[in-house]
């Protein structure tokens, strides 16, 4: 089969579940398509959804917390409206790839195809991938063969949406292959050069290094002992990578990082991961039986994430510094012990989510 993915550039997240899925689709002999679904939008709303989603997220959290929960209590058609101006390309892009099916990691392709189904006729299979932890504005008016969730727990939320049971699937968030490896956090440490560390705790938030890193940082810095280390990873923030390397220059005990391939094995090697409620990455985390505790650095649909996660004792949460202090002071004591929440993760999460998407997908005949 030939399968069209689609994805939307506003952050690192839904770009990396759909090349897993894609991964996924070619190891099991199909072939995959990506397609950047903003790319069949009028350049200058690509422009400001792309670019202004990126900015509030990384410098105005605040607001784009604001702005998702006012679409969450009173949803505005403009969302919509929006999307499905891009109708058109994408239904050009599905005869140009010869696709059988498609597979939308973002709402707003996946509006798109409720808007091709229900105006146009189209009959192709097509699916939505949720990549929260909870069910999003716009998601409930999808009009699609399967919503794909992260956690069985969550499908009385989208059925209270409007979704019919039979069309929800509880498959996990796609991950890379790699972390759904059993981990050797040993090997791991030995890999990365720490493996004489008493404690590792690795600081993360996102592909775009949003939130109060540099200050996290600096709070964390403070309570290691002389053999315990504090890894920060930066992403693709350049000026957060300069200045947290100016900031730990001195410091032996902090590893700055930019952008890194080997993230998978800095949480295998980790005992704690702090970062934000990144969909994506709380599901690495999950596969690679990694301790969370989350920063609530940007409200919306990671405050979901944080509230289904520390609610079934899943992750850990702090609001900021001051809190982060006495939790993490009791980690290193040993007087807190993070791994509870692995037993309770192993027995309640999916497993394999980009093989049970693909098994859906592609076990649909086509019926245009």
């Amino acid at each position: 089969m030939k399968v069209t993915i689609f994805t939307c550039a506003t952050g690192g997240g839904h770009n990396s579940t759909a090349a897993a899925i894609g991964r996924e689709l070619a190891a099991l002999g199909h072939t995959p398509v990506i397609r950047d679904a903003l790319a069949f939008l009028p350049k200058s709303s690509a422009n400001f959804i792309s670019k202004g989603h990126n900015f509030a997220y990384r410098y105005a959290p605040k607001l784009y917390g604001v702005g998702y929960r006012m679409e969450e209590r009173n949803p505005s058609p403009l969302l919509y409206e929006q999307s499905v101006k891009g109708a058109d390309l994408l239904r050009e892009a599905l005869r140009a790839d010869g696709a059988d099916a498609a597979i939308c990691v973002h709402v707003f392709p996946a509006m798109m195809m409720t808007e091709l189904r229900c105006s146009y006729g189209l009959r192709m299979p097509a699916w939505f991938v949720a990549t929260d932890f909870t069910c999003s504005p716009g998601v409930g008016e999808l009009q699609l063969d399967g919503i794909c969730i992260p956690h069985p727990a969550l499908t009385p939320e989208f059925e209270a949406a409007g979704l019919p049971r039979e069309r929800i699937y509880a498959t996990g968030i796609p991950i890379r292959r790699q972390f759904c490896r059993m981990p050797d956090r040993a090997a791991a440490r030995q890999q990365l050069g720490l493996d004489d560390c008493r404690h590792v705790f690795t600081l993360a938030c996102g592909s775009m290094g949003a939130g109060p890193l540099r200050s996290t940082a600096a709070c964390i810095a403070g309570l290691l002992g002389h053999d315990d280390m504090l890894v920060a990873v930066c992403g693709s923030n350049q000026r957060m990578h300069r200045q947290m390397i100016d900031d730990f220059v001195d410091n032996p005990r902090v590893r700055v990082l930019g952008f890194t391939d080997r993230m998978c094995a800095y949480m295998q090697a980790s005992d704690l991961l702090i970062s934000k409620a990144g969909g994506l990455t709380t599901a690495e985390a999950v596969a690679s039986r990694t301790p969370l505790l989350y920063l609530n650095a940007v409200p919306g649909c990671e405050s979901r994430n944080i509230g289904f996660m520390t609610g079934r004792g899943y992750a850990l949460a702090v609001e900021n510094d001051e809190e982060l202090t006495p939790l993490l002071s009791g980690v290193i004591s040993g007087a807190i012990d993070p791994t509870a929440m692995l037993r309770r993760r192993e027995e309640q999460f999916p497993q394999n989510a980009a093989a049970a998407i693909c098994d859906l997908a592609c076990g649909q005949g086509v019926t245009m």
